[in-house]
């Protein structure tokens, strides 16, 4: 068996490309890295990190190529591996992992993802549900991709489609909406890059106008909308802000949370939230009691009066404002421009916790309350990622799931007094956990537990021997 190496690996979430979109954690974690290894246009995204780095870049198609390099190189020191976006979102952490001498000594760095990233700067919330499919069937069969589609038709599901259309793949795109039926749809090109582009449109144009689809290609997200979908209006810049900071580690608060903070005069939200702010901000920390909605309600009623003076005011949000936050109750009753910063949100700091539990498709519920709807999505091959889930809902959620399926559940990741159980779902059955404010998530197909760590084979395989 092969000896640990003392250097540190960190799979490391960048975000979707704009340094604002950064956390803190990533920044460091790069900075105090010997070696960075990526694909070469994700490195040109970090360039203001590299000065005194050794750099390994790769092309497209080179992935295991550059998760050995980073494997290699950490007997010598130690390394960045750099992933777009979140590093479980299609991203390297479950390859990492597979190829890593110590699964349990990497360490993943969660990051804002591009539909979250998308969906902030569109206005758009979801409040029940998500579904997260890669059109690309490069390393998913395109039969087991056409069923999660049609899984998520049948229940009115919001979809956020991934690699929906390249030069030499055009048709997934037309079926993926044809499957779906007539919705709005979402279109974001380079989230947080240059060239960004992002617009509403419908299922119906987008199949009618074929130039509407040229504007489509690799670098873009399709965001199909459905049941439980919230579209507001959000503004690039503006005094009101609400604000994703992240699971609870201030470390995971993006650049620009940060700094929107920093120049704000009052800011809203829970105490716990307040609390995680601590000493970033010399603004003003007010808190509400009472009912959701008056809560919201009065912490905008606030907000517009500071914004009246000429000043700046931030609501919070836990995670990330989009995913089922009540951030959408600002956007339905302002009358002035508010802006939206995404955060990291819950699901993505649960996997990383876990190690690489969602790396294929993936699906996002915000309460237990259907069982039934879990095991379809998990029987298909999503992970599912369920939210507010107390102690004695584990037993119905997880009773059609394959006993020897990976599950995690986390009671206050990034938090003091985190606690987080990684077992299969047979286990976690019979250590009848309790409590609540769980977020548990069942690990896609193809997983498998080692030393502590869910490691999931993405479908690197098909392409390549290791």
């Amino acid at each position: 068996m092969p000896s640990e190496s003392k250097h540190k690996l960190s799979i490391v979430g960048i975000g979707p490309g704009s340094p604002g979109l950064r956390t803190w954690a990533a920044t460091k974690a790069i900075l105090s890295s010997d070696f960075v290894v990526g694909y070469k246009p994700y490195l040109e995204l970090i360039n203001d990190l590299l000065p005194g780095k050794q750099v390994f870049s790769s092309g497209m198609g080179k992935e295991v190529d550059r998760v050995a390099a980073a494997v290699d190189l950490q007997e010598r020191g130690s390394v960045a591996l750099v992933s777009s976006g979140d590093p479980n979102v299609y991203g390297m952490a479950g390859l990492g992992l597979e190829l890593a001498e110590r699964p349990s000594a990497v360490v993943i760095l969660p990051g804002v993802t591009s539909f979250t990233a998308a969906a902030c700067r569109a206005g758009l919330a979801f409040r029940e549900c998500v579904a997260v499919i890669s059109l690309s069937d490069l390393l998913t069969p395109w039969p087991q991709i056409e069923g999660r589609l049609r899984l998520a038709a049948k229940t009115q599901m919001p979809v956020a489609l991934y690699n929906p259309k390249s030069k030499r793949r055009d048709w997934q795109l037309l079926c993926a909406l044809e499957i779906c039926g007539s919705r709005d749809v979402l279109v974001a090109k380079n989230v947080g890059r240059d060239g960004e582009e992002i617009f509403y449109t419908s299922s119906e144009k987008l199949i009618a106008e074929e130039s509407l689809r040229e504007m489509i290609n690799m670098t873009s997200l399709v965001i199909i909308l459905g049941r439980g979908t919230f579209r507001g209006k959000a503004a690039s810049e503006a005094a009101i802000n609400l604000v994703g900071i992240g699971p609870g580690d201030p470390e995971n608060l993006t650049q620009e949370a940060l700094s929107i903070l920093k120049s704000s005069q009052k800011i809203y939200g829970a105490n716990r939230y307040l609390q995680l702010i601590g000493e970033l901000t010399s603004a003003q920390k007010v808190t509400h009691s009472g009912p959701c909605p008056e809560r919201m309600a009065a912490r905008l009623k606030e907000a517009v009066q500071v914004a009246g003076a000429g000043g700046k005011a931030s609501i919070l949000t836990g995670g990330d404002p989009c995913i089922f936050s009540s951030g959408w109750r600002i956007l339905d009753q302002a009358a002035l421009p508010v802006h939206i910063s995404p955060g990291v949100s819950a699901f993505s700091s649960v996997a990383a916790k876990a190690g690489a539990p969602l790396v294929n498709d993936f699906a996002l519920l915000s309460s237990a309350h259907d069982p039934a709807s879990l095991s379809a999505l998990a029987g298909a091959g999503f992970a599912v990622a369920v939210y507010n889930v107390k102690g004695q809902e584990i037993a119905p959620l997880l009773q059609e799931i394959d006993p020897m399926r990976p599950v995690v559940l986390a009671q206050d990741v990034a938090r003091e007094g985190e606690n987080t159980m990684i077992l299969t779902a047979e286990d976690l059955l019979a250590a009848k956990p309790a409590g609540f404010r769980n977020t548990m998530l069942v690990a896609s197909a193809h997983s498998r537990i080692e030393e502590g760590r869910i490691i999931t084979r993405r479908g690197y395989e098909n392409k390549y021997c290791y």
